[in-house]
């Protein structure tokens, strides 16, 4: 069977990067630190909480697993009961989630930004190559997507659609807002994507040491892309480029993206490293506000 290599092990090492204080040291004596570590969309996540109500914090990590529970039954490829599956399947989908919707909606900004490099019909590559099989390229193009919040269609029979270049950080920026909205303003959400919150121990500033620098992270999400993570059996990366059919080329080894919300980070780590120069300049002149860390 054809071998992948993944990501995770990256995604660690972005975790211990995450400059904190050891958890037993706090300015406030009466915080509790919760460390959770769970699986998310078929991926390692974890969180560190701080909050003063254990009872309250109990309560809510039940909330957070039926979300988690409930975004694998939308996005999880490997779910095979899943609606992003149910859609790959029979090219329809009634009533879809609106997070399925907006997702779609998003990634097109992106297609339109990055010239066509950036497409979530790249499914069919990913069945191709990571099973070595013959590629079939015929329903790859957004223009084979029709969207409403009342009925998805893919419009060729062969389109295929994956949303992993977003689904993490929407399920960060989901979780951050039940977190927020509960009250609890301190915590650092790792979820492949990632999103930190208030302050850290010792009314600390949350930071990301990556390539020697320390940079500051806080109420910000972040996203880092890297060809390397995930290897095909053909040696190429998992990032393709939708117009040539196949992994980009000119990829940077790592690229780093601090943006206001873990999606936006998310989207467009992935986007710049599968685009031309010309689409990057774009995505820096669209985005000012985001910062890029590339190496």
């Amino acid at each position: 069977m054809p071998k992948i290599f993944s990501r995770r092990t990256t995604l660690k090492i972005l975790a211990s990067a995450i400059a904190t204080i050891p958890f037993n040291t706090f300015a406030n004596k009466n915080l509790y630190n919760y460390n959770w570590k769970n699986i998310a969309l078929g991926n390692p996540v974890d969180m560190q909480i701080f909050t003063k109500n254990k009872k309250h914090l109990d309560k809510l990590i039940i909330l957070i697993n039926s979300e988690i529970n409930r975004f694998n039954k939308i996005f999880y490829l490997q779910n095979a009961f899943s609606k992003i599956n149910s859609l790959n399947k029979h090219k329809v989908l009634v009533k879809p989630d609106i997070e399925l919707v907006n997702a779609i909606n998003l990634s097109e900004k992106f297609f339109r930004l990055s010239k066509g490099s950036f497409d979530i019909t790249i499914q069919p590559l990913w069945n191709s190559y990571s099973k070595e099989k013959e590629v079939i390229t015929t329903g790859i193009g957004f223009n084979n997507i029709e969207v409403s919040t009342k009925k998805i269609n893919l419009l060729n029979k062969h389109t295929e659609i994956t949303l992993n270049s977003l689904a993490q950080g929407i399920l960060t920026d989901r979780i951050h807002e039940i977190l927020l909205n509960s009250g609890i303003k301190n915590h650092l959400i790792n979820f492949g994507e990632g999103k930190a919150s208030g302050v850290s121990p010792l009314n600390k500033k949350w930071r990301l040491n990556i390539d020697k620098k320390s940079i500051d992270i806080t109420n910000k999400g972040f996203s880092v892309s890297e060809p390397g993570t995930t290897v095909l059996p053909n040696n190429k990366s998992h990032l393709f480029n939708a117009k040539f059919y196949d992994s980009a080329i000119n990829i940077p080894h790592k690229t780093t993206v601090i943006a206001k919300t873990a999606t936006l980070a998310d989207a467009l780590s992935t986007t710049y490293a599968v685009s031309d120069n010309n689409s990057r300049k774009n995505l820096l002149n669209e985005f000012p506000n985001a910062q890029f860390i590339i190496s």
